[in-house]
């Protein structure tokens, strides 16, 4: 039987306990962490939310956070799979968790921090691909965080700056850094163990797990991290002085004063930010384009170099990260239709044009052969082992294995597994020569989060015949993302499986990873493909050296 009240530090709340299936999960939707930050607390950090009396009802989710759209991602998969049942309404206050949990009083389960994806500036904690009653099941608390985004979670000025003392921005990640102290002092209410936290996200949701992890004000306190869909490793962040330029030039796409009073910004309706003179897009980085980057401000970011303040701040924090097959490509960005090749000979020039003077015709024909009709998939395939330009992918398989023989070598305390997902989802007969196709789909940017939370159901998402093989892929993964962040080894043994789990290499010298297809398939060693992009990392400088 789940408990379905609990306490807090601030009060008492109350959640539902769920029956049949799921009988002995429990599920707190929306438990404040902090002070809703409106009015005075607009662009603060963020402060204890005040005690109540009482039991707090916590069974529904909470807003989601103040972005450009209501309608959440209107592009096709994302669409149809994810937000067509609509989404919530917005709102700043937005500070709140919802824990999912099957542990019994007194206990001290595992704990997963989860960062929902959509960049710094879009998307929501309760999105329903995120459903964590199987992980709950098999022995996880999971805490999903909602946290400010784009204008209200990053947007530095420097009359911001002085206010607050020479740094602004990153209140999205001072937000984070609030809900893990939270989860550290709360959640042994909830059966979970405060010394035994993973965090982890998919996507823009990696900027946030490991702009966390590796965050001075989480040194000591969390013990792994999940990065799908973006190792967020070699990157820099925005310095202060270009996020201030960047705030200035977005409030004049706004038709607003740059030079008004932090009591005017204040004072400003929410979304008179989104009134936009042109469309800034995703903008992120961009000047004048909405605001949705971490800054470097020597406190939560110490330093611009990622790789610095993870050496620094997470060198025994171990991680598993990976990406899909489907959304990288060696041309174009992959978010959206690919531009397609015309042929196999197109494929190669592009190629040759690529690697430069380590393109050798015959070697490479030889170690990737395409033909007229397979070029553009056997590209996408290409882009998803290595030199991927593509949606959060950063290079392929090939980045997240050379992380793991680094960090092997740098930080031996450390424990790093990679993967590679392709798996290509089942669509309707109705939708074969659309986009959804899955031909064309492959394994989109996100559509793993189905089978690592195990969230789907017959008819859910409706759009998704799913097949048998499907689930027991679900069952798989999942077990293995229960066992990382239950024991920092995704082959622990730790979760139930309903099916036989291969041993997951560790990336290490060997160069270990595994393959989610049908099947999980792991792999060693360095073939010919493996090697010319080490070849390639090494020419162009950008990762450390081995």
């Amino acid at each position: 039987m789940a408990f379905r009240f609990a306490k807090t530090k601030f009060g008492d709340v109350h959640g539902e306990e769920l029956t049949g299936k799921y009988e002995g999960i429990a599920i707190f939707r929306s438990v404040p962490y902090a002070a809703p930050p409106v009015g005075e607390l607009r662009f603060r950090d963020p402060v204890d939310p005040e005690p109540w009396s009482g039991s707090l009802d916590t069974t529904q989710f909470a807003s989601k956070p103040m972005q450009p759209t209501q309608t959440g991602l209107s592009m096709e998969p994302w669409a149809s799979d994810f937000y067509y049942m609509g989404t919530p309404q917005m709102s700043e206050d937005c500070l709140y968790v919802s824990i999912t949990t099957g542990a019994k009083e007194g206990e001290k389960k595992p704990v997963f921090m989860w960062f929902h994806g959509g960049g710094l500036a879009s998307g929501y904690y309760s999105e329903i691909e995120f459903a964590a009653e199987e992980l709950a099941k098999k022995g996880i608390v999971v805490v999903s965080v909602g946290q400010r985004l784009n204008v209200f979670g990053y947007m530095c000025l420097p009359q911001l700056m002085e206010e607050q003392g020479g740094t602004a921005g990153n209140y999205g990640l001072k937000d984070e850094v609030k809900a893990l102290d939270w989860v550290r002092e709360n959640i042994a209410y909830f059966g979970g163990d405060p010394d035994n936290i993973t965090v982890g996200g998919q996507s823009g949701g990696t900027a946030k797990s490991t702009g966390l992890a590796t965050s001075p004000y989480a040194l000591g306190k969390v013990k792994r991290c999940i990065n799908q869909s973006n190792l967020a490793w070699m990157r820099d962040y925005e310095t202060m002085e270009s996020a201030c330029e960047s705030g200035r030039a977005y409030l004049e796409n706004l038709g607003l004063d740059p030079d008004m009073t932090v009591e005017e910004l204040r004072k400003i309706p929410a979304m008179k930010f989104y009134n936009f003179v042109k469309d800034p897009g995703f903008g992120m980085g961009v000047k004048g384009g909405l605001p949705g980057s971490m800054v470097c401000d020597g406190k939560y970011v110490k330093y611009v170099q990622a790789e610095k303040n993870m050496a620094e701040f997470a060198a025994e924090v171990d991680y598993l990260s990976g990406g899909n097959v489907g959304e990288g490509t060696v041309r174009g960005f992959g978010l959206g239709p690919v531009e397609p090749f015309k042929n196999a000979d197109e494929f190669y020039a592009c190629m040759q044009e690529k690697l430069g003077d380590l393109y050798d015709d015959a070697a490479f024909r030889k170690m990737w052969p395409v033909t007229d009709e397979n070029a553009t998939y056997m590209s996408r395939v290409l882009a998803s082992r290595a030199f991927g330009n593509g949606w959060g992918i950063m290079g392929g398989i090939i980045t997240n294995r050379y992380f793991g023989a680094y960090r092997a070598k740098t930080a031996p305390k450390a424990r790093n597994w990679s993967y590679n997902f392709g798996r290509y989802l089942p669509c309707r007969p109705e939708e074969k020569g659309t986009f959804r196709d899955t031909d064309n789909l492959l394994a989109w940017h996100s559509s793993e989060l189905w089978y690592t939370f195990h969230s789907m159901h017959e008819g859910m998402p409706a759009c998704r015949p799913w097949e048998d093989v499907d689930f027991r892929l679900a069952e798989q993964m999942s077990s293995y993302w229960a066992n990382f962040i239950a024991t920092g080894d995704p082959n622990s043994g730790y979760a139930p499986c309903a099916y036989d789990l291969p041993t997951w290499p560790e990336s290490r010298e060997n160069w270990g990873y595994m393959t989610f297809t049908t099947e999980p398939v792991p792999s060693e060693g360095l073939d010919e493909i493996d090697k010319l992009a080490l070849e390639v990392i090494k020419r162009e400088g950008k990762y450390p050296e081995i």
